[in-house]
């Protein structure tokens, strides 16, 4: 429930670090625009925003303008940072970031250009205030509002650009999110779809393996209790291993052999067994209970479905990029036999597409001594699964 809920929350708005982040390089960019506009071309530049009524500034000595000029620069960057930033808090209160883009547009553009007049005002008020003793310049002439108006165009549009590169931001955001809830609701799935396979496959193995204690207490009990003995190491590790995706294949190895010991005493010569295990390969990851299925199938369609001995062969060994397993019994193939698999295969089918996707491949076919079961692993998959 609290993972259910925790899913369904909305996705957070682009704010903290990253806000931070963005608001650092945007106004260090303005700065050092300014920085080198005040330095190389004072101050004709400087002031261009400052028309026919501070235009009589241009006429002062240089060293009563260049003050004037990082003056007015500073407080163009103080309330410009003031004005984003009124505009981020505006978004996240009101929530704006979730708004479709024709709504966000909407809301978005008056809201710039009324900070860009309300900027233009505070600056315009300083400029002509600073200079008003000098020059006696009047603070709410007409020219001084038509300076206002002209500035708070150039200053709506210094707004947009910000506004459109903020609002970029969120969309990412919003995205990432929304991938990331993706994953997490897939992996929650394929964790829920994996768990149901191995609470199927347990009592599924464990049925056929006490049905073959049952059949050794009535013939030998001495080889029942170590049937007994056998299967609790197959119990063991299969229980040790639930909780996991991959195990080393030594830890498989040694419930596969105490399968096929306990097979070996319920089916005695009726039942031969080849292993061949490359060196080296012990240490590979597969899925938990992956070969014991596939021999406890083998056993069962190989030798348990036929009269006469039978065989059990498994080979496992390693390519550069993948380990290989394959397992063949002296059984046959029945018509319509991909219809009819039985739970062990197609649930280990399922499983290797769960856990590996396409890069793992599990193969039935029959062969010239039966039918031979062929699994690929990518070893490229293993360090990941277990990190």
């Amino acid at each position: 429930m609290n993972a259910t809920h925790r899913l369904a929350e909305p996705t957070p708005p682009f704010s903290g670090r990253g806000y931070r982040l963005m608001q650092l390089a945007f106004w260090s960019l303005f700065v050092l625009t300014v920085v080198v506009t005040l330095l190389f071309e004072p101050p004709e530049i400087a002031s261009d925003g400052l028309q026919s009524e501070t235009e009589t500034v241009s006429n002062q000595p240089s060293t009563e303008v260049d003050p004037l000029m990082w003056a007015y620069n500073a407080v163009m960057f103080a309330s410009g940072l003031g004005a984003t930033h009124l505009l981020h808090w505006l978004t996240v209160r009101y929530h704006w970031f979730r708004l479709p883009w024709h709504r966000l547009v909407c809301v978005a553009l008056p809201t710039c250009m009324l900070l860009a007049v309300l900027v233009s005002l505070l600056i315009h008020v300083f400029i002509v205030s600073s200079v008003a003793d000098q020059v006696g310049l009047r603070v709410w002439s007409y020219e001084f509002f038509m300076e206002i108006f002209s500035a708070s165009i150039g200053i709506s549009i210094f707004l947009g650009m910000w506004s459109a590169l903020y609002y970029a931001c969120h969309a990412f955001t919003r995205l990432h999110h929304l991938e990331i809830r993706a994953l997490r609701v897939d992996s929650a799935i394929k964790e829920s779809r994996l768990q149901t396979i191995a609470n199927q496959l347990n009592p599924h193995f464990l049925f056929n393996s006490l049905n073959t204690v049952r059949a050794l207490i009535e013939d030998s009990p001495n080889q029942a209790r170590d049937a007994v003995t056998q299967l609790s190491l197959v119990l063991r590790s299969s229980l040790s291993s639930s909780d996991q995706k991959l195990i080393p294949l030594s830890e498989e190895l040694m419930a596969v052999n105490a399968l096929l010991d306990l097979e070996i005493a319920r089916y005695g010569s009726r039942l031969h067994v080849e292993r061949e295990v490359e060196n080296g390969c012990e240490k590979a990851l597969i899925p938990p209970l992956l070969l014991v299925t596939l021999v406890e199938n083998a056993v069962k369609h190989g030798v348990a479905a036929k009269l006469g001995p039978g065989f059990v062969q498994y080979r496992i060994w390693g390519e550069p990029s993948a380990l290989c397993l394959r397992v063949v019994n002296s059984g046959t193939l029945m018509e319509g036999w991909q219809s009819k698999g039985g739970i062990g295969l197609a649930h280990t089918r399922e499983r290797l597409a769960l856990l590996f996707g396409d890069e793992a491949s599990l193969a039935i076919q029959p062969s010239s001594e039966g039918v031979m079961v062929s699994v690929t692993l990518p070893q490229k998959s293993h360090e990941s699964a277990t990190n």
